[in-house]
């Protein structure tokens, strides 16, 4: 029994799908896009904007001199298939963090040429639109998963 449960898809899948989505791809990290974090507002938890010294959440209207500072972190990563822009926020970022790297941020480099599993949502607003930055809910790392799922992933490599 695959302990990943729902399917693992290609890549393309992102950009395929008619309806809402969530599925499982295997996929290498090609760049890391952005900064690794963001201020967040903590009244609403929405991401801010700087307004100068301040900044201004979108959502509720309030100014603050600083907000929290959530981890954001953007990746591009391909398969045989196509190319996305994926997104891991907060506790999946972290746990990623915690996982790969001693120095974390000055280290994201090392997730170049990666290859692992990401439990990927397509939502509604997403559906058909290649420009679109997906959630990642999960990551999976363990070699034994990925070599059993990287086939789109092996193919790129070879050739």
């Amino acid at each position: 029994m695959d302990p990943l449960i729902l399917p693992v898809l290609k890549v393309d899948t992102l950009f395929t799908v008619n309806e809402e989505s969530e599925f499982w791809m295997c996929a290498i990290i090609v760049n890391v896009i952005g900064d690794w974090w963001y201020h967040a507002c903590s009244i609403c938890d929405s991401h801010m904007v700087q307004k100068g010294l301040v900044f201004e959440c979108p959502t509720c209207q309030q100014i603050f001199d600083d907000g929290i500072l959530r981890y954001k972190l953007q990746l591009e990563v391909i398969d045989t298939s196509a190319n996305a822009s994926i997104v891991l926020y907060d506790q999946v970022a972290e746990n990623l963090e915690r996982k790969e790297f001693q120095d974390f941020p000055d280290q994201l480099e090392m997730l170049i040429d990666r290859t692992l599993l990401f439990r990927v949502t397509v939502m509604n607003h997403q559906i058909h639109k290649e420009n679109s930055v997906f959630n990642v809910s999960n990551f999976e790392d363990n070699p034994t998963l990925i070599s059993q799922h990287d086939r789109f992933t092996r193919e790129r490599e070879r050739g």
